[in-house]
């Protein structure tokens, strides 16, 4: 598992010493900005996963700006507010970004927490996925983002040995555990967009580099950890027609 990274843009040093203090207690890892160009020069050069942002930065409204920029260049990134302004003219200009959560401070730590988690949720369109228990969590094409102890990390989808239905969820079975998300197996197929993961049955999604035989004459899947997988016919005449090696 790997820990969620977060860029926050402060100017206040105290508010964000306080704020990086707390998310990094909570496993998020925080890199704090203090302006739009610490900020833009932050985003080309690294991976986040959310973005905070203060909207009055030097006493103009920079977060907005920002945002304005995120949205621009069609960055998948989902960022909220964190700010002192009541203005409703703010609050209307900031609502034109479509941040996915917007807070006043003084922020409630818990609420602040919650937020987090909302806005993955929301970034990926798949609500109410993560907060129910630890079994549960919201897929991205790269990652699985899994509730631990009170903050949100993220699995790598490479570590995903296969993928069953259960139900109304997808059971996503890794190295590291079982974890259900709330998308059919169709959906979840064109998430990914992997052509490491293929379809061996109508139930079952296979990670190619997990195979460890293949026994076509028996219809079944042996995986490294020896777990056994059905391979149906429907999709066995493709699966061998894709593959060189049976040719």
């Amino acid at each position: 598992m790997k820990n969620l990274r977060i860029l926050l843009l402060e100017d206040l040093d105290k508010e964000a010493d306080d704020m990086v203090r707390f998310l990094n207690e909570n496993d998020y890892e925080v890199i704090r900005v203090r302006n739009i160009v610490e900020a833009e020069s932050e985003i080309k050069n690294k991976f986040f996963d959310a973005v905070i942002l203060d909207i009055m930065i030097d006493g103009k409204p920079d977060g907005i700006t920002f945002a304005q920029r995120i949205n621009k260049e069609g960055l998948n990134l989902p960022f909220l507010f964190l700010t002192s302004m009541q203005s409703r003219a703010i609050f209307d200009e900031a609502k034109l970004t479509n941040p996915l959560v917007y807070l006043l401070k003084p922020y409630n730590k818990l609420e602040l927490l919650y937020s987090l988690e909302l806005a993955i949720e929301s970034c990926y369109q798949q609500n109410n996925s993560i907060s129910f228990n630890e079994e549960s969590g919201v897929l991205s094409p790269k990652y699985l983002f899994i509730k631990h102890k009170r903050s949100v990390v993220k699995v790598d989808v490479a570590s995903i040995n296969y993928i069953d239905v259960k139900e109304k969820y997808c059971n996503l079975q890794c190295g590291e555990g079982r974890y259900l998300v709330k998308l059919s197996l169709v959906k979840l197929k064109e998430m990914l967009n992997n052509d490491d993961f293929r379809q061996v049955h109508r139930n079952y999604l296979v990670n190619m580099k997990s195979i460890k035989e293949i026994y076509l004459e028996d219809n079944l899947i042996i995986l490294n950890n020896l777990e056994k997988i059905p391979f149906s016919e429907r999709y066995k005449h493709s699966f061998v027609r894709d593959n060189t090696i049976f040719r």
